[in-house]
């Protein structure tokens, strides 16, 4: 027997962000939204529904309802979307926003929306980016949610995604941090910060019948997409510093720095978060990062230490200290390869 997700357990932790990791067609966007419905329905509160761009929204919108309505759920109801507008019987429950444009509603109030359900929170990487760089997409759904709250403290987010990284911005931005080993179903990492990871082996083992499922066996796909595994954490890089490493230079990037030492015995460099770095070795990235005495990456581009770890990179001799460190410096990585 399959058990289809539902927020309404997750819920009872009161939590104001509550994420949802699950494997694929699971029900979470189902179960979310006909939460959300019965919800207006039974007490008038609305919800917003978020994605992170225009395109996202346009392309989501015009089937927003499909699944429920094949399911026969609500049938005395006509809920449908027009414009950004989203209607119950000819009633508004609620909005359909996309998070790059949001900056706009910033004097809009929402008095009567209790809920926010931003799907596909995070990105794989390929289809899909982060708006910005670093943090600064945290930045923009923050604005959004203080445009919508307010002072009542009373708004809950449902954030949706399958499982692609465990250092992802809104996990990082919000000190979410665990290991696969400890989890359970609901995980809460303070006051107000839950993590759902959610599965169910009926709906796995009735998946593991079909063909596709046999023909994606032991891909990275089936990994994030049926076995909730977070695919994007890979660990091959990830190596301590040995002690007879040196400090070659730093990089600082949206306003953090890295520090970057050479094993040059083992022609191996290693990347550390955090630590201070003398301003003629401290490189910036962008124009942000600019500081007194600083030196800009335009400038170090091609000169021979950058070569070398640039060559480095290329040849996959270049170590971090941990997945967050990774992550970010993927960013980085494309930025020293890109500029001219």
């Amino acid at each position: 027997m399959i058990r289809w997700f539902s927020p309404q357990q997750m819920l009872t932790y009161n939590c104001t962000f509550n994420f949802v990791i699950g494997d694929r067609g699971g029900g979470k966007s189902f179960g979310t939204l006909e939460f959300a419905i019965n919800r207006f329905l039974k007490t008038g509160e609305q919800f917003i529904y978020l994605r992170r761009t225009e395109r996202e929204l346009d392309d989501a919108r015009p089937t927003l309802f499909d699944a429920l309505k094949k399911e026969g759920k609500f049938k005395p109801n006509e809920l449908y979307a027009k414009g950004d507008n989203l209607y119950c019987d000819g009633k508004q429950m609620g909005f359909a926003i996309a998070l790059s444009t949001s900056m706009k509603r910033k004097s809009i109030p929402y008095p009567d929306v209790k809920w926010i359900i931003f799907e596909e929170f995070m990105v794989d990487g390929v289809t899909s980016r982060y708006l910005g760089h670093g943090e600064q997409e945290c930045e923009i759904f923050e604005n959004l949610y203080e445009t919508v709250d307010r002072l009542r403290d009373e708004t809950r987010v449902i954030f949706i995604a399958n499982a692609f990284s465990s250092v992802n911005i809104y996990f990082t931005r919000y000190k979410v941090r665990f290991t696969r080993e400890n989890l359970k179903t609901y995980n809460r990492f303070n006051k107000d910060v839950l993590v759902c990871l959610w599965q169910d082996e009926g709906y796995r083992e009735a998946k593991r019948q079909t063909s596709f499922y046999r023909l994606t066996e032991g891909s990275d796909f089936q990994k994030h997409a049926y076995q909730n595994e977070f695919y994007q954490d890979k660990t091959h890089f990830i190596k301590r510093k040995p002690p007879e490493a040196e400090l070659n230079f730093g990089l600082n990037y949206l306003g953090k720095t890295f520090r970057v030492w050479a094993d040059w015995d083992n022609g191996k460099y290693y990347v550390t978060a955090g630590g201070t770095v003398p301003r003629s070795k401290l490189v910036s990235l962008s124009l942000a990062d600019n500081r007194p005495n600083n030196i800009n990456i335009r400038r170090m581009k091609n000169m021979p230490f950058m070569v070398f770890f640039r060559k480095a990179v290329d040849e996959n001799n270049v170590y971090y200290d941990n997945l967050k460190s990774y992550q970010t410096l993927n960013e980085v990585v494309y930025l020293l390869r890109t500029t001219r």
